[in-house]
């Protein structure tokens, strides 16, 4: 009874982490609605707008509009929880520069 006492709690234990986490599609979701709810991201299409975001990478999208490429990355934010927290990603929007290569043709 004891050993299966003590497999219940370390099973649970490694599954809370494993809740914490958004689920793949959530997270994506999560990550596309910030870069789009960002000011400095909207800003940097003025009156263009974005057309299309496409990720590259792991944390890296290319958001497009208006003949302009941005390159954004989304970054972890140190959170102020005490240890042990656990909870969703907590990341914010870092905005590389904009390269718009068909400007002023």
């Amino acid at each position: 009874m004891h050993r299966f006492v003590m497999a219940l709690g370390l099973t649970l234990l490694a599954s809370s982490a494993a809740l914490a986490a958004l689920p793949p599609q959530y997270q994506r979701q999560a990550e596309l609605l910030a870069i789009i709810g960002d000011s400095a991201v909207i800003d940097a299409f003025e009156m263009e707008g974005i057309d299309a975001i496409e990720m590259i990478d792991t944390d890296q999208f290319e958001v497009r509009g208006g003949g302009c490429v941005l390159d954004v990355r989304i970054v972890d934010t140190p959170g102020d929880h005490a240890p042990g927290w656990v909870g969703p990603r907590e990341f914010g929007v870092e905005l590389g520069q904009l390269n718009c290569p068909n400007a002023g043709n």
